[in-house]
């Protein structure tokens, strides 16, 4: 992972410009995927490390998503169709049979080995920057990009991060946020382990698994989310629900209105 400390907002905005190829010449990556974090010192958990300190097998969640999966439909009136799948005949049932309904469990809260990325970086920086947020620290925007150079190396004994597909049929926030998932997990006496993202990152690889971390400064909060409410990317455009037009009205009723 290589760590690049900006001194502002249009510092991050030049290195994505460059990156992006806007009116220069660009690395030629494919796919950049972008993810904010309100403190730089975070590590790259997803929410089902810091929930638990357990290293599950992809068969043991796959049972777990099973489980809870009555009392979501129940809830929703939404039908997902799952199957109970033998780990020995099938060795990845997450990615084949419970993707869709693992992204709605992980937008609603529910522990997940599913870290979120977006292909948008300012989607990424509201994350990052996001108002209701009161931590007093710089913040940090990650680029990722899984073949820098057009391949792939797969060891199934170490960590391995997956990029997931996009276009799938799933709750309307992924649309909204431009939502993309990575899984890193190994192989161990025949079962898939879900580990940890800095497992990979740690190895300071260039030719694979490339992480850029954004350090911009938390001072200029205030500037970039003014932006961003310009450019409409707010709590309720992001998630869409009245909790979160309370959190966007606050900030421009209660936040801005001091500056008028």
């Amino acid at each position: 992972m290589r760590v690049v400390n900006l001194r502002n907002w249009e510092a991050f905005e030049k290195e994505v410009a460059s990156k992006l190829g806007y009116g220069t010449k660009s690395p030629g990556w494919r796919r950049l995927l972008f993810r904010g974090q309100a403190c730089a010192s975070w590590k790259l958990e997803t929410t089902l490390e810091r929930y638990s300190s357990k290293e599950f097998t992809e068969d043991e969640y796959y049972k777990i998503v099973l489980e809870v999966k009555p009392a979501a439909e129940s809830y929703t009136g939404k039908r997902w169709e799952l199957l109970n799948v033998c780990p020995e005949t099938d060795s990845n049932p997450m990615v084949k049979h419970a993707y869709e309904f693992m992204i709605y469990l992980r937008q609603h809260g529910f522990p997940s080995p599913l870290l979120d990325w977006s292909l948008s970086p300012y989607v990424a920086a509201f994350f990052a920057f996001r108002p209701s947020l009161s931590v007093d620290c710089d913040v940090a925007i990650f680029l990722y990009v899984e073949f820098p150079t057009g391949a792939k190396f797969f060891h199934p004994d170490k960590p391995t991060i997956m990029t997931l597909k996009h276009n799938v049929t799933s709750h309307e926030r992924h649309f909204k946020q431009q939502s993309i998932y990575t899984v890193c997990r190994r192989q161990a006496k025949n079962q898939y382990y879900f580990c940890s993202h800095e497992d990979v990152f740690q190895t300071n690889e260039t030719r694979q698994d490339l992480l850029i971390k954004y350090v911009i400064p938390g001072s200029e909060k205030d500037k970039v989310i003014r932006k961003l409410h310009l450019w409409n990317i707010t709590a309720y455009s992001l998630f869409g629900t009245e909790d979160a037009l309370m959190e966007t009205l606050a900030y421009e009723e209660i936040d801005q209105r001091g500056r008028r």
